[in-house]
């Protein structure tokens, strides 16, 4: 699957960005509220900062066109930049359910097989 630009996404940072863009897509947010809310999935951000890993991604998906951000200036506290998905990334994301699809079957395929070691 490519993105926007033309770049090729493989599985592994693309879990993330699928991740994200499925949040944004059920309600649009900030980044902390994305952190927390990414964690019902128990999905690890890796890196030396987590949050500076998170602001990465989601810089990443929007230099691809698949959300756009704007500043929120209006409540209390520090402004926060507020995601929200685009049509390209909802196409994006529903286009991914194959491989989705097809690693869920994969992973079938090895939990029977690792099974099938179990019984030896």
């Amino acid at each position: 699957m490519r993105n926007m630009r033309g770049r090729r996404m493989g599985m592994g940072r693309s879990w993330i960005e699928l991740y994200l863009l499925l949040l944004i897509a059920e309600k649009p947010a900030h980044g902390y509220e994305l952190s927390s809310r990414i964690n019902d999935f128990e999905i690890p951000i890796f890196g030396v900062g987590q949050m500076g890993s998170l602001y990465r991604v989601l810089s990443s998906l929007e230099e691809m066109g698949l959300i756009t951000s704007e500043w929120d200036t209006e409540n209390t506290g520090p402004a926060k930049k507020n995601y929200k998905i685009t049509t390209a990334g909802l196409e994006y994301l529903k286009a991914s359910e194959i491989k989705i699809k097809r690693f869920r079957e994969n992973v079938d395929k090895f939990l029977a097989r690792l099974n099938n070691l179990n019984k030896i």
